[in-house]
């Protein structure tokens, strides 16, 4: 075996061993609800007013729910079609490391709603989400991984702005972010399975 062919062994290895530990459950419809959800959230917001607490709340909660039940389905509908199970090692790897910025979240949301600072939570929200998606990086798709040094800063925008943006950021962090994520995730699903039908068909 000579030089190149060892390198290109140990590269398809590598890929193998990377699939192996990834989480592939991700779909990219949930993606594309999540951002299509955060986008008319924020448009909803046209025509309530963000700095009542109840509506912010309210429009965020739901928000939020949507794009967790879109999440729930998408992967338990990837499952079945890839033959894998929906709780795995690489599922629970990606929610421990997930699990505390979404406790930070939860805590700081708690925080500044009752401090009527609600206005403030997008940004601290994307600084949230950022760090999590890069604490599930080793186990989520790359795409994650980049998804999370973009909201890191876009955040501290968000944040340094002050809360007049706090609404329109959040349909251009998270709804066009999340559309981005499920555009990208839709292109790998469908070369994916072109590379399958490539095989069954060979």
């Amino acid at each position: 075996m000579d030089a190149r062919q060892a390198a290109r062994t140990l590269e398809v290895i590598r890929t193998l061993m990377e699939r192996t530990c990834q989480y592939q459950l991700l779909t990219a419809r949930a993606g594309l609800a999540a951002g299509c959800l955060a986008g008319v959230g924020s448009l909803l917001f046209l025509f309530l007013d963000p700095a009542n607490r109840i509506d912010f709340v309210a429009v965020w909660s739901l928000v939020f729910l949507g794009s967790l039940l879109a999440t729930l389905m998408g992967t338990v509908m990837r499952g079945r079609e890839r033959g894998e199970r929906v709780w795995s090692r690489q599922a629970r790897a990606v929610l421990w490391n997930l699990a505390p910025s979404l406790f930070a979240a939860l805590a700081l949301t708690g925080y500044f709603v009752d401090q009527g600072k609600h206005l403030w939570l997008p940004g601290v929200w994307m600084m949230c989400y950022g760090q999590g998606a890069l604490a599930t990086s080793a186990y989520a798709p790359r795409s994650i991984r980049w998804l999370g040094v973009a909201f890191l800063p876009l955040g501290a925008l968000t944040l340094w702005l002050g809360p007049n943006w706090a609404t329109p950021m959040m349909g251009l962090v998270f709804g066009l972010g999340h559309i981005g994520l499920g555009i990208f995730l839709l292109i790998q699903e469908r070369r994916e399975s072109g590379l399958r039908l490539h095989r069954s068909v060979a």
